[in-house]
């Protein structure tokens, strides 16, 4: 077998601030220290059986601090090992928890990255990997093992547009929510070789998020509405979620000159068949604000653009989705907002 050249990371994007003590400037105070604890969740992808990433460490960094002064929080398994896990046992709310209690410099934080056990370097390192040394995927259809691999790029992590606080002898909890609809990608030069693993997450503080849930009706799903990639009411489901009240709902890579909103979150639709025919969806840990909520049938149409291509109409190339029945919504920490799709 092939050694990893490990460890690769993916920087973390778009934590939101949160406070659970008196404000203050930025950075560590000597000695002064929090309890810091993390989680992960995903929201869907429609054509993978298993997303398994072996996790290594969360990386962290004071605001102020120096580009190599990262406080790193390891979360191997009793082994030793990385911590592996199935993403996609952990949606619609679901977490799997990374680390609880862990004793961190108090202050504010601005960058953070996740460690993770895959091929690194060049695209070209990940074909003929064993996929089972790594972060790997389970492809639904075909059920072949194939690699991860993490772009370069992300080394340095990602100064956050909000960044959180650890609290002096307080306590703080944050979740990782991944969004594989936007982050999982194979460029067809690689159709044969691995999955891309982009930077698409989106850290929230717990205590302070709410989320957005119902059902969707059966004819929305089966294809009688004639806007759905197939008829199989267990595919291609998805709710999308824009900040904004009054949204025109978009794809995730939506031509730039249709004025449309990109989505913030997703949510992969379940159905029931035992439980009346409906589907239902969660989409967890929304900061508190005003959303609109649209469902789409096609959501297993949405393609990436891939800009390995030599062809810049293949490269800029995507599929654009049917949204139905936008609906405005409110957000409020530690509350449920129901948002119903029904037949007409």
């Amino acid at each position: 077998m092939k050694n990893l050249n490990l460890f690769p990371v993916l920087a973390l994007a778009g934590i939101a601030m949160f406070q659970l003590a008196g404000c203050g400037g930025g950075g560590s105070s000597g000695g002064d220290t929090g309890l810091l604890s993390a989680s992960i969740t995903d929201a869907a992808v429609d054509d993978m059986e298993a997303v398994n990433l072996r996790v290594i460490a969360l990386q962290l960094r004071l605001e102020g601090a120096g580009e190599t002064d990262w406080v790193s929080v390891d979360v191997r398994d009793e082994s030793g090992g990385a911590l592996e896990f199935n993403l996609l046992d952990y949606q619609h709310g679901a977490t799997f928890p990374l680390f609880e209690d862990e004793r961190v410099p108090a202050g504010v934080y601005e960058h953070a990255r996740l460690v993770l056990e895959a091929p690194a370097g060049t695209p070209g390192e990940c074909i003929g990997q064993d996929p089972l040394e790594g972060s790997h995927v389970i492809v639904r259809d075909t059920q072949a093992l194939v690699p991860l691999f993490i772009p370069s790029g992300a080394d340095t992590g990602v100064k956050l547009a909000s960044p959180f606080r650890v609290p002096v002898d307080g306590f703080a909890a944050i979740v990782i929510d991944f969004d594989l609809r936007q982050a999982l990608h194979q460029p067809p030069a690689f159709r044969d070789g691995c999955y891309f693993l982009r930077p698409a997450f989106r850290v929230e503080a717990v205590q302070n998020t709410g989320r957005i849930a119902g059902t969707v009706a059966l004819p929305l799903l089966d294809g009688r509405s004639g806007l759905c990639s197939d008829n199989d009411p267990t595919t291609g489901n998805a709710v999308y979620v824009y900040e904004g009240w009054n949204q025109v709902p978009g794809d995730i890579n939506a031509d730039e000159t249709v004025p449309t909103a990109a989505p913030f979150a997703t949510s992969a639709v379940m159905f029931d068949a035992a439980g009346g025919g409906e589907g239902s969806y969660a989409v967890a840990f929304l900061p508190p604000g005003d959303y609109t909520v649209a469902f789409t049938c096609r959501a297993d149409d949405e393609r990436l653009p891939d800009p390995d291509a030599v062809d810049e109409d293949e490269r800029l190339a995507v599929d654009e989705l049917d949204f139905q029945q936008p609906q405005n919504a409110v957000v409020e920490a530690q509350v449920t907002t129901v948002v119903n799709f029904a037949a007409d």
